[in-house]
């Protein structure tokens, strides 16, 4: 596995994995969805917890009260009430907590449902990140998560409402980011379909 270098002071980074939407798509309880015998958000969760992030925050929304207790006691969780409305308002609950936490440099945002990434492709994004670019994974339609964003666009990710993502705020700020290829990241699972693609 790749690792960052130790020689050289390291950002402080949480992380924010999102995992509170409805998932109508898909039917429901996505994130329960059994993958080779686990839950999704376990997989991804599993991806995430070797990464030298100093904290991990699980949005929940939707079926939180199923959710969470699969959990581990290692992770934050925090409840977004306003799950309905959209993704951007899970990103603006969970910074708010996160901005408030503690003396983050960065905040690597990841999705419960892209279950491809390994821990190697979220090292990638780790190693690359200065604490002051934006480090974004490059998608066939622009630049996406998984991403990495600096102390200094936590005020932006904080006023995201609705549907709008983080992408919004990648692309205010194209002149400050850092493209990573992620093969890993293309599959994110939206139906049933999608989940015959890691199960079959």
């Amino acid at each position: 596995m790749m690792t960052p270098r130790t020689d050289i002071p390291r950002p402080k980074l949480a992380t924010l994995l999102l995992a509170a939407g409805q998932s109508a798509r898909f039917g429901g309880r996505k994130q329960l969805a059994d993958i080779k015998g686990k839950p999704m958000i376990e997989h991804a969760l599993d991806a995430l917890s070797g990464m030298p992030t100093s904290d991990t925050f699980v949005v929940l929304g939707a079926y939180g009260d199923e959710i969470a207790p699969r959990l581990n006691n290692g992770v934050i969780l925090i409840t977004n009430d306003k799950w309905a409305t959209g993704m951007g308002s899970s990103i603006a609950c969970g910074m708010t907590k996160i901005a408030t936490n503690g003396g983050y440099d960065g905040v690597l945002i990841a999705l419960c449902d892209q279950v491809n990434l390994t821990g190697d492709d979220y090292t990638r994004l780790i190693t690359a990140f200065d604490g002051k670019q934006i480090v974004a994974t490059r998608h066939s339609d622009g630049m996406g998560v998984p991403a990495i964003f600096p102390k200094s666009v936590f005020d932006d990710l904080q006023s995201l409402a609705g549907p709008i993502g983080a992408r919004k705020i990648i692309d205010r700020h194209a002149d400050n980011v850092m493209a990573v290829s992620l093969v890993n990241a293309a599959l994110d699972i939206d139906t049933q379909d999608d989940l015959k693609q890691v199960t079959d």
